[in-house]
């Protein structure tokens, strides 16, 4: 055989495995897509007539994926004691995951007027899904017909990436966390009977402040002076005296920018207010506004906002309601839905106007991932070198100092983060979560990230005492 002939065929056999190696390189396979339940658990209160279960991929799709549901049922009758959305038929429920999608979702609804025992339940189980989608792991869910207190599970916070888009509710005994957009409200009003407090959104850079005047139509632009250089985070160095124009991070609500809403309307002022930013990366600002805030005849309150130049206003009326801790307004869309019943979250997590020390006194600072707890709820911390956390126990619960601050965790759960350091989980503290139902939940964070993004923080906990 000719030796130029083998030669040439030797050097093109190699080119071809060092094309193929260099194409295998270069175009690694995607991890699985998994689609999976949210979590494995749920409870549906009592008092509660719906719940929203979600399905979750690991990415989106570039097409519409079919996947069906099995149902089974326990002490419970289709279309008699509850139906769902979309429409299960013979136990079978089919659901579509829009291309673009990473998650979907389906809901269940009680039938009025019947009366449940507590121990009946729904499980629902992931039948099939179409390539190039696989099962996951949490592949089963139930849900039973009262309020479950969880024992022990984990979470991943979907706080919306690396932007911390979200602000995100957790209720640690339904096992839940409910997600809002954090830029989606401007003002949450007090609404126990008793009190009137107004609290800004310190989820998205807000700031207030007072001027001598009660007219809304009487203020304009030059009674703003000054203003974008006082009432402003400033991020490059931070000022003292803007520190009257935040909600002070503990939740006092004695310490509010906004002053308690008198009876005496004539001692209700005018404020300007700066809407803090939009979310995301060199985040645009969100506007200014001018609002007046005072009681109406019913016992609630009455809103009056404008842009700053503006020569006439519009109101909104807030009634109490004692189910919730507070209301909320957007000034584009009225009533808005934004934190769940006083009893329905324990803890949040969220970008927040929080306030920090170099030396200098107290500063406005924003903090990228704090973790605040509901007004019902008590915190106390654990040093691990002091009790374990696995070791600890109903007995040890004696021994705690709570707080009611509302960062009894705030920004402790975490270090670093700074110009000289990065962000990581504290290892050495777990904290004590005491609920408004008197359960005991020791919790640990055990991530900062998921996949290396930031955003979707995770923990774990569990169940030390059941509330009486």
């Amino acid at each position: 055989m000719n030796n130029n002939y083998l030669k040439n065929g030797c050097i093109g056999l190699l080119s071809f495995f060092i094309f193929i190696s260099g194409c295998r390189k270069r175009d690694a396979p995607l991890p699985d897509n998994l689609i999976q339940f949210e979590t494995n658990e749920q409870g549906l209160a009592a008092n509660s007539s719906t719940l929203t279960v979600k399905l979750k991929l690991t990415r989106a799709t570039d097409k519409d994926i079919p996947v069906s549901l099995n149902l089974s049922m326990i002490g419970l009758t289709y279309a008699t004691d509850f139906t769902t959305i979309p429409v299960a038929t013979n136990g079978i429920m089919a659901i579509t995951i829009p291309g673009g999608n990473n998650e979907a979702s389906f809901t269940i609804t009680k039938k009025a007027g019947i009366l449940f025992d507590g121990d009946e339940k729904i499980i629902f189980n992931i039948a099939s899904s179409a390539a190039p989608l696989i099962i996951g792991t949490t592949k089963e869910f139930s849900v039973t017909f009262a309020e479950l207190v969880a024992l022990n599970s984990s979470i991943i916070i979907d706080g919306g990436g690396a932007t911390y888009g979200n602000k995100v509710f957790i209720d640690l005994s339904a096992n839940k966390q409910q997600s809002v957009i954090r830029s989606n409200w401007d003002l949450g009003f007090y609404t126990t009977a008793d009190s009137f407090r107004v609290v800004l959104n310190s989820s998205s850079a807000m700031m207030a402040k007072q001027i001598n005047k009660n007219d809304l139509n009487a203020v304009n632009a030059t009674d703003t002076i000054g203003f974008h250089n006082e009432v402003v985070f400033n991020l490059a160095a931070p000022l003292a005296s803007a520190l009257p124009y935040i909600d002070y991070p503990d939740g006092d609500l004695s310490k509010t920018a906004i002053a308690s809403i008198s009876a005496s309307a004539a001692d209700n002022k005018v404020y300007i207010i700066n809407r803090g930013s939009v979310i995301g990366n060199n985040a645009a600002s969100r506007g200014w506004k001018k609002i007046r805030i005072i009681r109406n005849v019913s016992g609630g309150y009455t809103l009056q906002h404008a842009d700053i130049g503006a020569t006439t206003f519009q109101e909104i009326q807030i009634a109490k309601d004692e189910a919730f801790f507070f209301k909320y307004i957007s000034f584009e869309n009225r009533m808005i839905e934004v934190e769940p019943a006083k009893k329905k979250w324990d803890i949040a997590w969220t970008y927040f106007s929080n306030v920090t020390n170099f030396g200098g006194g107290e500063v406005p600072y924003l903090f990228q991932d704090i973790v605040l707890s509901n007004r019902n709820v008590s915190i106390a911390k654990v040093l691990s070198a002091v009790k374990p956390y696995l070791d600890f126990a109903e007995t040890d619960l004696t021994a705690q100092t709570f707080s009611s601050s509302q960062t009894g965790i705030g920004s402790d759960w975490r270090s670093g983060g700074g110009p000289n350091s990065s962000p990581a989980v504290r290892t050495d503290r777990y904290y004590i979560i005491k609920d408004g139902d008197n359960n005991y939940y020791k919790i640990r964070f055990t991530s900062l990230t998921k996949n290396g993004e930031r955003g979707y923080p995770a923990f774990e906990y569990t169940l030390v005492k059941r509330g009486g």
